[in-house]
C-alpha cells in the first residue's frame, strides 16, 4: 500500500498491469501520469496521458516534470514468433525506451526519487536447477542480453541519485497475461508443456506482482529483484495445475523441435529453466498473498467466471 500521494509517471501504463497500478495508486490519492501508444483504460480527472513512443518519438521534459516517482512497464509483447524484424521491436520497445526515459531524467532539475523498471526471470537463460540469486550471471541467449541491456540503461540513473529497482518478472498469471494465451488451448484439449516439461518456471499472481511495483515505490529496495512465489514449480506441474483449475481435458508433451517450427526461437525461452530465489524481496519486508500456485489459479479462474 501506498504510504503517501505521490505524482507517478508509468510509461507502457495502460496495459492490465499499468492500469491496476494506476486504479491503486489513484485509490490512494496519488496522481498519474500515463505514457503510452494507446490511451489509459481508467478514466479520471487525476491521471493524464501522453500519446508517446519512446523508441521512435523526440520526447518533451515536461512528460516527467513534477513526478515523485517512474515506472517503465513499455515493451513489445514477448509471447510471439520471433523473426529477426521483431527481435529488433522487443529490443528497441525496451532498451530504446528506457534509454530515453533516463535521459530525460537527468535532465530534470528535481528529480524523482524511484525509477522501478520492469525485466524478467529471463536474464539469467537457461540454468538448470541451479538456485538463482540476483548476483547471479546473465545467460547468453537472445532474451537474457535483452533483460541484460534493458537494466544497464535503467541503472544508469543511479548516477544521478535516483533509486533504481529493475523487477524480473516471473510468469504473471491473470488477465492479459499467460493465462490468456493457454486457457482456450488448455480447454480444446490443446495445451501442453514444452520439451521435458522439467524446466523451472517462475511465476507470480497478477495481484502480487502490482504489489511488488507498489512496495518497491516505498521501500528503499534496490538493484535487480527477483519476485516469483513460493517454490519455482517445473513447467508441467504449473500447467497440470492450470489443466485442473479449468477442468481441460488433456496435457500434451510438445517436442522442442516442434515448438521451434511453429514459433521459432522464442521456443528456447520455453525450454529454459530458471529456478528463482525471491529472498531479497521477502528479507525486504514483501510477503506473496498467493505462494501457492494452485490456489492461485483458482482464485483467478473464479474471478474470470463472475
Amino acid at each position: 500500500m501506498i504510504k503517501e500521494p505521490k505524482q507517478v509517471l508509468i510509461v507502457g501504463g495502460s496495459g492490465f498491469i499499468g492500469t491496476k497500478l494506476a486504479e491503486v495508486l489513484l485509490q490512494a490519492g496519488s496522481h498519474v501520469v500515463i505514457a503510452d501508444i494507446v490511451p489509459p483504460r481508467v478514466k479520471d480527472s487525476r491521471v493524464g496521458y501522453f500519446h508517446v513512443d519512446f523508441a521512435k518519438d523526440s520526447i518533451d521534459l515536461h512528460i516527467i516534470r513534477e513526478c515523485d516517482a517512474v515506472i517503465n512497464l513499455a515493451g513489445a509483447p514477448i509471447s510471439k514468433r520471433w523473426t529477426r524484424g521483431y527481435k529488433k521491436v522487443m529490443y528497441e520497445s525496451r532498451v530504446a525506451t528506457t534509454r530515453k526515459l533516463v535521459a530525460l531524467i537527468g535532465q530534470l532539475e528535481t528529480k524523482p526519487k524511484v525509477l522501478v523498471n520492469a525485466s524478467a526471470s529471463g536474464f539469467y537463460g537457461d540454468c538448470k536447477e541451479e538456485l538463482l540469486q540476483e548476483g547471479h550471471e546473465c545467460g547468453t541467449d537472445f532474451l537474457a542480453e535483452l533483460c541484460r541491456d534493458w537494466e544497464a540503461e535503467a541503472l544508469k540513473a543511479e548516477s544521478f541519485g535516483v533509486r533504481v529497482v529493475c523487477i524480473r518478472t516471473a510468469n504473471v498469471l491473470g488477465p492479459g497475461g499467460l493465462l490468456t494465451a493457454l486457457t482456450p488451448l488448455f480447454k480444446k484439449g490443446l495445451g501442453g508443456y514444452f520439451g521435458s516439461g522439467a524446466q523451472r518456471m517462475p511465476w507470480i499472481h497478477w495481484k502480487d506482482i502490482v504489489r511488488v511495483y507498489l512496495f518497491a515505490l516505498d521501500t528503499e529496495i534496490s538493484g535487480p529483484v527477483n519476485v516469483g512465489a513460493g517454490n519455482t514449480p517445473t513447467q508441467k506441474e504449473l500447467f497440470c495445475a492450470l489443466q485442473k483449475s479449468i477442468h481441460a481435458p488433456f496435457l500434451w508433451r510438445i517436442p522442442y523441435f516442434v515448438a521451434r517450427i511453429v514459433i521459432g526461437e522464442f521456443a528456447q525461452a520455453l525450454v529454459g529453466s530458471q529456478n528463482t530465489d525471491s529472498h531479497k524481496l521477502h528479507d525486504a519486508g514483501f510477503a506473496h498473498e498467493f505462494s501457492n500456485a494452485d490456489q492461485a489459479l483458482d482464485d483467478i479462474v473464479r474471478a474470470s467466471n463472475t
